[in-house]
């Protein structure tokens, strides 16, 4: 009995504790490092992990309260151990710090500590300025996502000039252009609490069914002109990229999982990146 409580706990952790898009984070440092034809090291997986991981516990821990109406199965999970929390989050921090000053160098020792610091403000400061501009939460979160690319380049100690500044661009274009779209379905979640809060996201602004009309429109547009144009025409990217292209029928999956009133779409769209490593790592072995 004990044994299945801890599988159970261990599983409503790894969805509900933001593990599953930290998870998503590592994954972008490994994409990006494939594209960018960079040897990968294993500790900028775990430093990408760790650097997203507080961001969403510091976020629940703070709105506990708050996320209950639309998040009840995670506010009682997380309430399980909101006395560590401060303990947990003291302890990754230190990692945090610890790993970017052994492993990294001093720009990405720098560039991750800022990510760490402007990514906490969010919760106190920065998520309400959404109250007056339309859609900053979105970009606000996409925007961390995207510096991933930037990351793992810095931290690698990669010479960024010539093509290479081309190829992260783009690859950071579609990195944000993604995670934005990706932002806008997560929203619809927590619809209830953005509108008490006054938060001007999109689902908000149109509602829940217009959204989900346009959110097939925005994967592809988001997705495909990219991967095709700098793929087959410019060849900026390998052939491998293209496997990326199957990240549409999984966000028209996820949508309509959602629809059909199962809250299971949006654990899955929250590991939107995660499915990128994974393709990534299928087409490596086929291609």
């Amino acid at each position: 009995m004990n044994v299945r409580k801890n599988f159970e706990f261990i599983a409503n952790e790894f969805v509900h504790g933001g593990h599953l898009q930290s998870l998503g984070a590592s994954s972008i440092v490994y994409v990006s490092a494939v594209f960018l034809n960079i040897e990968l090291k294993w500790s900028s997986l775990v430093v990408a992990y760790l650097l997203f991981y507080p961001l969403y516990l510091y976020n629940r821990w703070k709105e506990i309260e708050i996320d209950y109406a639309t998040n009840p199965d995670r506010t009682m999970h997380l309430r399980k151990y909101i006395h560590i929390m401060p303990i947990i989050f003291c302890l990754v921090i230190a990692a945090i710090v610890g790993l970017l000053a052994y492993f990294g160098n001093l720009s990405s020792f720098i560039f991750g500590l800022i990510l760490l610091v402007l990514g906490l403000l969010y919760t106190t400061i920065f998520k309400n300025v959404t109250q007056k501009i339309f859609l900053f939460k979105n970009i606000y979160v996409s925007a961390f996502f995207t510096a991933l690319v930037f990351f793992t380049a810095v931290f690698h100690s990669f010479s960024i000039s010539g093509q290479s500044v081309v190829v992260i661009i783009v690859l950071m274009a579609f990195v944000f252009l993604k995670s934005f779209m990706m932002q806008i379905f997560l929203d619809l979640k927590d619809l209830v609490c953005d509108r008490k809060q006054r938060l001007k996201t999109l689902g908000v602004i149109i509602g829940e069914k217009k959204t989900f009309q346009i959110l097939p429109i925005i994967s592809i547009i988001t997705t495909a002109p990219i991967i095709i144009f700098f793929s087959l025409y410019i060849h900026l990217f390998p052939s491998l990229i293209l496997f990326l292209l199957l990240t549409i029928p999984f966000d028209f999956f996820t949508f309509k999982i959602v629809q059909d009133k199962n809250y299971f779409g949006y654990i899955l769209g929250s590991g939107q990146f995660v499915l990128w490593a994974i393709l990534v790592l299928i087409g490596e072995n086929l291609i």
